[in-house]
C-alpha cells in the first residue's frame, strides 16, 4: 500500500481517449487502437489473429482492455507510507506527536473513523509548490537509510531509502505542483 500524489481531477472528469487491448505478448504485437472500451471488448474476438505469443490467452495471462484517459499522462508520484509521511514532515503537514498524542491501539489497526489521516489530503497547487520550494531550500541533504535485517533469521527485511532520496521525490512532487498549478487545479494525495 502507498500514497500517491497528483492533480486533482479536471472539472467534469477524465474524457475518455480511447482502448487497446494488452496482452502477455513483449513486444505488445497487437497494437490496435479502438473509439472505446466497448469497440475494443469485441477486438477481443479476433485478437489471435494479430497476436502469435504462445503465451497469450493462457491462464492468467489473457488479454484485457485498457482504456486510456486524458489524464493518463499527468505527472504523479507514487510512494510507500513510510516515504509519504516522511515527504508530508518536510513539508510541515505533519503535526509532530508529542507523550500526550500518543495512542495505544491494538496492532494493526488504522485510525479511528473520525480521526484525521495525514496520508489523505489536498492543497492548491501554489501552497504546494511554496511548501516545496522552501523544504528542497532548507531540508538538510538525505544521507539515507542503510538495508538491514528486522529479525534475526534475515526473512523480513527494510530495504532502507537511497542517499538524496527526500531531495528527488521533493522534485519529482515540484512538477505535480506546477503542472497543478498550470492547470489550475489542486494537488491531492490519498
Amino acid at each position: 500500500m502507498g500514497v500517491t500524489f497528483m492533480p486533482a481531477p479536471p472539472p467534469g472528469g477524465p474524457v475518455e481517449q480511447g482502448a487497446s487491448i494488452l496482452c502477455a505478448a513483449h513486444p505488445p504485437q497487437d497494437r490496435r487502437y479502438f473509439a472505446d472500451h466497448e469497440t475494443a471488448l469485441a477486438g477481443l474476438a479476433d485478437h489471435r489473429r494479430f497476436c502469435s505469443d504462445p503465451d497469450c490467452g493462457e491462464h492468467a495471462y489473457r488479454p484485457f482492455v485498457v482504456v486510456h484517459y486524458s489524464t493518463d499522462s499527468e505527472p504523479r508520484l507514487d510512494v510507500g507510507i513510510r516515504n509519504a509521511m516522511l515527504l508530508l514532515r518536510a513539508l510541515g503537514l505533519v503535526a509532530e506527536l508529542g507523550a500526550d498524542d500518543v495512542h495505544t491501539s491494538p496492532p494493526g489497526a488504522g485510525p479511528a473513523p473520525d480521526e484525521d489521516t495525514p496520508l489523505v489530503g489536498e492543497l492548491p497547487a501554489e501552497q504546494l509548490l511554496g511548501r516545496v520550494e522552501l523544504a528542497l531550500a532548507l531540508a538538510p541533504a538525505d544521507p539515507g537509510v542503510p538495508t538491514h535485517a528486522l529479525n534475526a533469521a534475515g526473512t523480513v527485511v527494510d530495504c532502507g531509502r537511497p542517499a538524496g532520496y527526500l531531495q528527488d521525490r521533493l522534485g519529482d512532487l515540484r512538477e505535480v505542483a506546477l503542472f497543478a498549478r498550470d492547470q489550475d487545479r489542486d494537488v491531492i494525495w490519498h
